[in-house]
């Protein structure tokens, strides 16, 4: 059985289902998703992965992939 989907910010669980929610999805509020708005513009999330510049030139290459 699947779990169902839990919100990153707060975890309480998200209906994919309600009209409402599927303007937020996949968090549980408009709230949850400005904090996660004013958390990106802030720079605490982070890509921690080196870029590899022959990765990115075979994904241009082979977009399908």
């Amino acid at each position: 059985m699947i779990a169902p989907q839990s919100c990153p910010i707060c975890s309480k669980p998200v209906a994919k289902d309600d009209a409402e929610q599927s303007k937020t999805f996949p968090f549980c509020s408009e709230r949850c998703r400005q904090v996660d708005l004013l958390r990106w513009s802030k720079g605490e999330y982070k890509i921690i992965e080196p870029l590899d510049p022959r990765e990115l030139e075979q994904e241009s290459l082979n977009p399908e992939e």
